[in-house]
């Protein structure tokens, strides 16, 4: 950043330095916002840091910019804009067995448009902390992702928490400082499971994400809240196209068995069937599917699934 570009957003009230993380996978950035994962307070002497990314195998861009003080209309900080990253893809890191007891740690730079350096990304596979991302992809689906910390959701288990839930909400015109959003619909979610698709009922509207525990008396254990989403009825322009797919694994086995896919427990029908639905992502997605009786007797069956998925 040259002195001259700082000083002169310093004169327009800029008091904080500021790198802003946002998740841009299936955004438009020409006519649509950003989601803002995370900001980091910067020192005016400082010119690369690590930001934590919370979920791999999306789309990220980094921005630098001052924090000013409120909009006189609506008291809303406002954000000076200094400089922008390129789009990059954080993929899940490929296991490897390291060759010292350090901690082998994987760095990706968010290269600026304008030749700045701008941010190291340390990807992260172990969560700390929960949270939830709504993506849309086309005016009657949305993507939705999810990391859960083990800790959370023991100790949500153990006020009552029985089935894990993502909640979806019409949010448009409610301020959730005060006001209760809409819940448009429900989905049960097996503990495997990272991500779903959901149904949007009404494009050109606001809604927001949740997911927690349904307890005893329905009650409500929140985990995460995702920041409000517009779903547009055009979101690609004039013309777009949008190809996703869904993976559902189903089978059956004697009733009263236990049902374990990728080391979570899925939950069996009475009849003895079970079913788990997820997204279809690039690469391989490989579950290792056991069922067990009497705590003794286990059979297992493993399947790789597979998808490459090309433009043109």
């Amino acid at each position: 950043m040259s002195e001259a570009q700082k000083a002169a957003l310093r004169q327009q009230g800029g008091s904080q330095l500021v790198v802003r993380l946002y998740d841009v996978t299936g955004i438009d950035l020409s006519y649509q916002n950003p989601q803002l994962v995370q900001q980091y307070e910067c020192e005016e002497t400082a010119h690369d840091r690590f930001v934590e990314i919370p979920i791999s195998d999306r789309d990220y861009i980094a921005e630098i910019g001052y924090v000013a003080d409120g909009d006189p209309y609506d008291g809303k900080p406002r954000w000076l804009f200094i400089a922008r990253s390129a789009i990059v893809r954080i993929f899940s890191p490929v296991p490897t067995e390291p060759t010292t007891k350090d901690p082998v740690v994987e760095n990706v730079a968010l290269v600026s448009e304008t030749a700045v350096g701008l941010a190291d990304v340390e990807a992260e596979t172990a969560p700390e902390e929960s949270s939830i991302i709504l993506t849309p992809r086309t005016p009657k689906w949305a993507y939705v992702s999810w990391q859960i910390s083990k800790a959370q959701s023991e100790a949500l288990r153990q006020q009552g928490g029985s089935q894990l839930v993502v909640r979806l909400y019409d949010v448009t015109s409610i301020d959730l400082s005060y006001q209760s959003p809409q819940l448009v619909q429900q989905y049960e979610s097996e503990e495997v499971a990272r991500d779903r698709f959901v149904a949007i009922p009404v494009s050109d509207r606001d809604y927001m994400v949740e997911i927690g525990y349904i307890a005893d008396g329905d009650r409500w254990l929140l985990i995460a809240r995702s920041a409000n989403v517009r779903v547009f009825s055009r979101p690609y322009g004039d013309f777009w196209f949008v190809a996703d797919a869904e993976l559902i694994i189903h089978g059956a086995t004697q009733p009263n068995t236990n049902v374990n896919i990728g080391g979570h427990a899925i939950k069996i029908k009475p009849d003895g069937t079970f079913h788990l639905r997820l997204p279809f992502s690039d690469g391989l997605m490989d579950y290792l599917i056991t069922v067990a009786a009497d705590g003794e007797s286990t059979r297992t069956i493993h399947k790789k699934f597979s998808q490459e998925t090309s433009e043109s």
